[in-house]
């Protein structure tokens, strides 16, 4: 039996929604609307210590699991962006914006596996452009964004894999869990699904085709196992540390409380690529649509292997981190995105056989309330994930042109409260990259010792500087007793002179006593 053949008409409509895709991921952070806080800081600081030939093997840290790192791949990924942008953050943004953009391809290639059709192919490649949450994902400067690309290719591996047993199919689906895992550790539960579909189809599955996974999916996460000997299996003690709920936060949780964080985020992902205006009739009708699927699956063909179980299986996969502490990371369904999106699509496309003005009605709805949303939060930055939503990088030049141009050129000092506490290395990052490159000098600094932290190179100010500058972020993340503390120190070294705010980042200019 041929295979069907994609129009030609399908590739320049695919263009044309790639283009569509990118603009929009773009469009968003056009005006300064990214985030950009330490996180952001750090693995700038680390991009350019490669760029400078200092290469690394360790990634960026698990937050709150000691000993315990994402894979080094993304800091290689983010180097040559920042390098075209001679230290510019919207570049980076940019750059992963471009790859976020080519999973139109992938979403539609995923969708025409499944029903060998360009129409409901299409339409997942259009939503899957628009989606609220994939764009957000798309221009946040964090590892967890790129596996947006990779979890759908592991699915698309595990499909072709079972469904047509390829051997191809086997080696993708071991590298694209590998890759998935080097960008964020915690997409190892996608182990799960895969166990579970390779036992129900255990009795054809080859010999081969496992060394191949093992072999792939060992070369993809190479520099992980490679820290591990080098650290002495540290890693293996931060697995251990959240298998045995360690973590307070996790070991005070109970199982009807991780139920419900369960089905909240959830109902997040789901209405955050179907109708995001509003959590909850969006995660309703999502789990309507889930409903629908098992509902109508064809039980006379007696297979549990088939897209519909395959797809609510991504969808869910989740599910086995929440015990773990996965319920508390935002990011925990970078990927999922694209199963909704796709069971989505195919559910619209085969309503409009039936009734064509409620396939685009239901299209129209999902497409608007997703762009009316991005819209919205244009200049908001990444506000899914930002534990400070307003450190975004408008508001932080704009803090960094004050300072300068109330300085008129004389020589000042700045002191920071900040989330980490006391670590300076986001502003460090700032006036390094914008302030000395726009006014020509670098700030001293006041604060506590930055000994050991990324960006420790502002010097201490001499007799003769008097200006100073208090800059206190936005407060969450920081304890009231901290802001009081610092704001006392503050008052006994230095008198206020004037307060202004850039949203909620403050700007206290000072003259030291």
């Amino acid at each position: 039996m041929l295979k069907p053949k994609i129009p030609k008409y399908a590739y320049f409509l695919l263009f044309f929604i790639f283009i569509i895709a990118f603009l929009l991921r773009i469009w968003f952070i056009g005006r300064g609307g990214l985030s950009f806080a330490y996180d952001q800081a750090r693995d700038a600081f680390v991009a350019q210590q490669i760029l400078n030939g200092d290469f690394k093997i360790l990634g960026p840290s698990v937050s709150g699991v000691p000993g315990l790192y994402h894979g080094v791949l993304y800091y290689y990924v983010i180097a040559p962006f920042y390098l075209i942008g001679q230290g510019n953050p919207l570049f980076a943004a940019y750059g992963l914006s471009l790859i976020s953009s080519l999973g139109v391809f992938i979403i539609f290639y995923f969708t025409y596996l499944i029903t060998k059709k360009s129409a409901p192919s299409l339409l997942t490649a259009l939503i899957y452009a628009v989606s609220y949450e994939v764009i957000q994902y798309s221009t946040w400067l964090s590892n967890p964004s790129i596996a947006l690309i990779f979890v759908p290719l592991f699915y698309i591996g595990l499909y072709k894999w079972l469904k047509d047993n390829s051997s191809i199919g086997a080696y993708l689906c071991g590298l694209s869990l590998g890759l998935s895992i080097q960008f964020n550790v915690s997409m190892a539960y996608h182990l799960a699904p895969l166990f579970f579909w390779l036992w129900i189809n255990k009795n054809n599955i080859l010999r081969k085709q496992i060394i191949g996974f093992l072999i792939s999916f060992a070369i993809s996460i190479f520099t992980m196992i490679l820290v591990e000997f080098k650290f002495g299996f540290k890693g293996i003690f931060g697995l251990l540390y959240l298998l045995l709920s360690k973590d307070e936060v996790v070991a005070s949780t109970g199982l009807g409380d991780f139920i419900v964080i369960f089905f909240n985020q959830l109902g997040k992902v789901l209405s955050n690529n179907i109708f995001p205006l509003n959590a909850v009739w969006g995660g309703i009708l999502g789990l309507l649509l889930m409903l629908y699927v098992i509902v109508f699956w064809d039980r006379s063909k007696k297979k549990i292997f088939s897209w519909q179980l395959f797809i609510i299986s991504y969808i869910l996969s989740f599910f086995i981190a929440s015990p773990f502490g996965g319920s508390g990371m935002p990011h925990i369904t970078a990927g999922i995105a694209m199963g909704v999106i796709i069971l989505v699509g195919i559910v619209v496309w085969t309503i409009l056989k039936k009734n064509i003005i409620w396939a685009l009605l239901i299209t129209a709805l999902i497409i608007s309330s997703n762009l009316s949303k991005e819209f919205a939060g244009r200049t908001k930055g990444q506000t899914l994930f930002a534990i400070q939503p307003d450190l975004v990088l408008s508001k932080e030049l704009g803090t960094l042109d004050y300072i300068y141009e109330k300085s008129e050129g004389k020589k000042f000092s700045i002191n920071t409260l900040t989330s980490p506490l006391y670590i300076n290395t986001l502003w460090s990052y700032l006036f390094n990259w914008y302030g000395q490159e726009k006014y020509g000098y670098l700030p001293y600094w006041t604060g506590r010792d930055q000994v050991g932290q990324l960006g420790n190179n502002l010097d201490g100010p001499p007799d003769d500087v008097d200006l100073h500058y208090f800059i206190i972020e936005p407060k969450e993340g920081i304890p009231e007793k901290y802001i009081i503390q610092a704001q006392e120190e503050e008052d006994s070294k230095s008198k206020l002179l004037e307060e202004v705010n850039f949203g909620e980042i403050i700007i206290q200019k000072r003259q030291t006593q």
